[in-house]
């Protein structure tokens, strides 16, 4: 069967078509139906009329063979408030050097992924709902030995869950360069990891909420290229495994700071697993994060660096997590922390400066003395219990953080007390408020 339905209006505008087993081929002055590929195509073609973009609206686009709708060429392309489903391979494909958004859409039940993201120059994705699709919400792909220039992707403001696999998946090859921006999402119930990425991919990831996946948060895979990764602001929670996992990475301008992280199967944040990747490959900072609540069995360390590679650790907060606070290779690498009832170790200390042996053991995975500046004691959330914990006046972590110039609070609040460095979420140049 083949149908479908166009009012096609000025400016290359498509409003409230409906396409089952079809396809649409626009060029720069000219459209094109079409039955031979089964999907919309959106191309550039040579110019009849020199229309500056093309505007779909309000379509409906499903079981297709290939993809809904693959867009390929330079002219921009906006897809708004489409629902795409039931696909063959994927919903959207954004190809050759295309420059699309897709805003406003339902994206679901497509057979490779939502939307596929090749080889193009820019795609912005937002305030979409991308849900129950076989391999990935978001799939991005980058050819080796294709042009120099970077893939950007700005994934904004949607809701991605219930995918088979990855909520966001990256997987560029060694020489594909992918700049990855993931802002204010909601990423939940994936099945595997909310967000993975791997190879020569820059990952930003800001102000997300990314809870109830599979097995990880946010995944930083091995690679050939280590991924460069910032991370910072999100809240992490309820993932079957890490909150954030990486494998191999290096540190970008920022690292992985001011996250909240809690209650999280395995570890609040795990680097490497058991001596890979090689040194040269993991390179982080771990910088004021509030970490709470990790754990199962006997992997629930707060921070575990199991790598030979170099994890800073510095401003932190680690609290009741289930096996300890801190775990790494050579007991080495964290300072101005401040750990507290991790290992089932009951309320402790009065003096933050002092604490019994045995507990300071437990609290650092065997390592015989806490860090430079590390306290052990009570950090005083305001209501731990519903999972609030911001400090309370009078907290121990307050302008307790590294006394640099460089770590000093700049927003009050949520930071408290002088401009040095609050420990936790709540300090430092990033410090971020409680939602």
């Amino acid at each position: 069967m083949i149908s479908s339905r166009y009012r096609v209006l000025i400016l290359s505008r498509f409003r409230g078509n409906s396409i089952l087993f079809g396809s649409v081929l626009l060029g720069l002055g000219f459209i094109l139906f079409s039955a031979v590929t089964n999907c919309m195509a959106v191309e550039e073609m040579p110019d009849k009329g020199g229309h500056a973009s093309v505007i779909m609206e309000e379509n409906e686009l499903y079981q297709n063979n290939l993809a809904g709708i693959r867009v390929r060429g330079s002219i921009p392309v906006t897809l708004k408030t489409c629902r795409i489903y039931s696909n063959g391979r994927a919903g959207i494909v954004i190809d050759r050097h295309s420059q699309v958004t897709v805003k406003g859409c339902e994206v679901f039940q497509n057979g490779r992924a939502g939307l596929n993201v090749t080889e193009a120059a820019l795609a912005t994705i937002e305030n979409n709902r991308i849900y129950e699709n076989k391999r990935a919400g978001v799939l991005i792909w980058r050819s080796e030995g294709k042009e120099s220039r970077v893939l950007e992707v700005k994934i904004d403001n949607n809701r991605i869950h219930t995918n088979d696999r990855a909520g966001i998946r990256a997987m560029p090859q060694p020489d594909g360069n992918v700049d990855l921006a993931i802002v204010g999402n909601d990423i939940f119930e994936n099945k595997k990891a909310g967000v993975r990425v791997e190879n020569n991919t820059k990952l930003t990831a800001k102000g997300n909420r990314i809870h109830d996946n599979g097995r990880a948060g946010i995944v930083s895979y091995l690679s050939v290229v280590p991924p460069e990764l910032d991370i910072y602001q999100n809240t992490l929670s309820f993932n079957r495994g890490p909150g954030i996992n990486v494998l191999n990475g290096i540190a970008g301008s920022i690292g992985i700071r001011n996250n909240w992280i809690y209650n999280n199967e395995r570890s609040g944040i795990l680097c490497g697993f058991y001596n890979t990747p090689d040194i040269g490959l993991l390179d982080v900072g771990i910088i004021n994060n509030t970490i709470v609540s990790n754990g199962s069995a006997d992997q629930g360390a707060g921070i575990r660096n199991d790598s030979k590679g170099e994890v800073f650790i510095m401003n932190n907060i680690i609290a009741y997590n289930y096996v300890t606070g801190i775990r790494t290779r050579g007991c080495k690498l964290y300072s101005y922390n401040l750990l507290f009832a991790n290992g089932d170790v009951g309320n402790c200390c009065d003096d933050v400066y002092t604490a019994p042996y045995w507990i300071e053991r437990r609290q650092y995975g065997g390592c015989p003395e806490r860090g430079e500046g590390d306290l052990i004691g009570d950090p005083l959330f305001v209501d731990p219990d519903n999972y609030d914990f911001r400090l309370q006046t009078g907290s121990p972590a307050i302008d307790a953080g590294e006394d640099i110039h460089v770590c000093n609070d700049t927003s009050f609040p949520p930071s408290k007390g002088t401009n040095r460095n609050d420990m936790g979420a709540t300090g430092g140049p990033y410090a971020a408020r409680w939602r």
